[in-house]
């Protein structure tokens, strides 16, 4: 189940809840007025007989109607139950006292079935309500046919709006659920396509830069030994052995992209150490990692973002500050990560090169996306990167 399926359900309750709160009003409104009737009509409430049983009667109705919310998510067994005492309670009020408002209360409860129960219960328990009402103000004698047959289609027409309303209700919900569905059907494809097309991209730098520069480096290298070996002047024999350092470098690089080209998906803060690590080791780097706060589980696309940061910074060090003794500093600040790279300077590299291919300003562009800020510039002697992104 994903993000948008489980807030579809959370909006569906809440919407489910808010929907029962409003019904509330009309629960009291047919409470007092069956209260209301009751006490002023014959036979009237007492302690003994008729008397005893219609109050009785009364105050079950009244605590099952008062305490039953309309709109809740308790099992049919035990909503099928609740209904059955509130409607048995109906029926004994107009056993008891046929002369009173005799179809509301078993009305009220019909309507309360057919929102809160399945259409077999609903029409089982609101059914049995309405043949006990009518049977009941036939037995007492004094209502006419017109009046048993008024009670009952007050009692279907209630029932049927309740029935209707939960149909409209839990047919929202089910459009609400498949759209939410449907958009992450969508952005499963679209990691799919990107997945896809990362492997193309992966596929052409390997086949094609990754040979190239491997070529270059091994002519290079040749090119510097025989220059070691002839005596070449100095003037000569440097730029070869920076041209020779810039296409190992840009080798290593290479494959690093490659690799995480294919593994895009993977990457985030946890992976922070590896890279660290994998960097330390190719690109002979003094750097050390550390992390502050507690850690805990962020967004996939913040985790890559914020990994690509620390990788693009690292380069940039191993490109501009030869020998620099670089910090990566990765801190959980209440709602925010903060990812710091800091070195202290070095000295100039003579293996200068313009960008890797993704450089700070895409970098800023891709922190910014996610509603945070990259700072770049210079920090004492030396450079820090640093990115704070809400989390």
């Amino acid at each position: 189940m994903g993000d948008r399926v489980r807030a579809a359900q959370a909006q569906a309750q809440r919407r489910f809840r808010h929907e029962g709160r409003q019904l509330a009003p009309l629960r009291f409104w047919v409470v007092g007025v069956v209260v209301l009737v009751a006490a002023t009509s014959k036979p009237t409430i007492g302690l003994s007989g008729r008397h005893l049983a219609l109050g009785v009667a009364l105050l079950v109705f009244i605590v099952e109607m008062l305490g039953w919310p309309i709109f809740r998510s308790s099992g049919a067994t035990a909503r099928v139950a609740e209904l059955t005492v509130m409607g048995a309670s109906a029926v004994a009020i107009v056993v008891v006292q046929p002369n009173g408002v005799a179809e509301l209360p078993g009305s009220a409860v019909v309507f309360t079935a057919g929102v809160a129960l399945a259409p077999p219960l609903a029409i089982a328990v609101g059914g049995a309500v309405t043949v006990g009402v009518g049977v009941a103000l036939a037995s007492a004698g004094g209502a006419g046919d017109a009046s048993i047959a008024a009670s009952a289609l007050l009692c279907a027409v209630l029932g049927i709006t309740g029935g209707l309303l939960r149909r409209y209700r839990l047919s929202q919900e089910r459009t609400e659920l498949l759209f939410a569905e449907l958009e992450e059907a969508r952005d499963d494809q679209a990691r799919a396509a990107a997945a896809e097309e990362r492997s193309s991209i992966a596929r052409e730098l390997h086949d094609v830069l990754a040979h190239s520069l491997s070529g270059l480096y091994i002519q290079l290298e040749v090119a510097r030994k025989v220059a070691s070996k002839l005596a070449v002047p100095a003037e000569l024999r440097e730029p070869i052995e920076g041209a020779a350092g810039l296409a190992k470098q840009g080798l290593v690089e290479a494959r690093a992209a490659v690799g995480a080209l294919r593994r895009d998906d993977q990457l985030g803060l946890d992976r922070l150490p590896e890279l660290v690590e994998q960097l330390r080791r190719d690109l002979n780097l003094d750097v050390s990692y550390a992390v502050e706060g507690v850690p805990r589980a962020v967004a996939p696309e913040l985790g890559l973002a914020l990994y690509r940061v620390a990788g693009e910074a690292l380069t940039n060090v191993a490109r501009h500050a030869t020998g620099a003794t670089t910090r990566v500093e990765l801190s959980f600040e209440g709602s925010k990560v903060r990812l710091a790279v800091i070195d202290d300077g070095g000295t100039p590299s003579g293996l200068y090169a313009k960008g890797s291919g993704w450089g700070l300003s895409g970098a800023r562009e891709r922190i910014k996306r996610l509603g945070g800020d990259l700072v770049a510039g210079p920090a004492g002697p030396g450079w820090s990167v640093v990115a704070t992104v809400p989390a």
